[in-house]
């Protein structure tokens, strides 16, 4: 029914739109501030050029008449593991991972997430992360993914 395949960069605008999407749906079920517009067109100059030094890639699921229907994103970036490291490694970011509402509950979430792990494993990355909302978490549990030590509490 689905099919899975790496993005092209034209098809780059959609994924935006759904980055910008799954921010909104986050903002709304976990109280987080709401994107702002002004910042799409930054977030789409990151793309291209991570993209372009092949530290970006995203994954897509088309439905039945070839339309995206879902998208995952995979960034490398080199971090320190902990405060105090000495030195930084090489991670992986899941990002953008977005699912179109009639079509969540099929295990497209799941697939990409699996199939950027792999990307960024293959690109020599020992560690995945990404940000979830509450309701995402059980699917990235699911996945091997744990909860990090990160915390917050808003100062209002």
């Amino acid at each position: 029914m689905y099919e899975t395949r790496r993005a092209t960069e034209e098809e780059l605008p959609i994924i935006l739109d759904y980055w910008y999407r799954m921010a909104i749906e986050m903002a709304r079920i976990d109280g987080i501030p709401e994107p702002d517009l002004e910042r799409l067109e930054e977030v789409k100059t990151l793309f291209l050029k991570e993209t372009e030094r092949e530290s970006l890639t995203f994954r897509v699921a088309l439905n039945h008449n070839d339309q995206i229907v879902a998208c995952a994103g995979g960034l490398l970036r080199y971090e320190y593991l902990y405060p105090l490291a000495a030195d930084q490694s090489l991670f992986g970011w899941v990002i953008s991972v977005y699912t179109i509402e009639e079509h969540r509950h099929n295990g497209l979430a799941a697939t990409l997430v699996d199939e950027i792990c792999i990307w960024l494993k293959e690109k020599g990355a020992k560690r995945a992360r990404l940000w979830s909302s509450s309701t995402g978490r059980n699917v990235y549990e699911n996945l091997g993914f744990t909860r990090m030590l990160d915390m917050s509490k808003p100062l209002v």
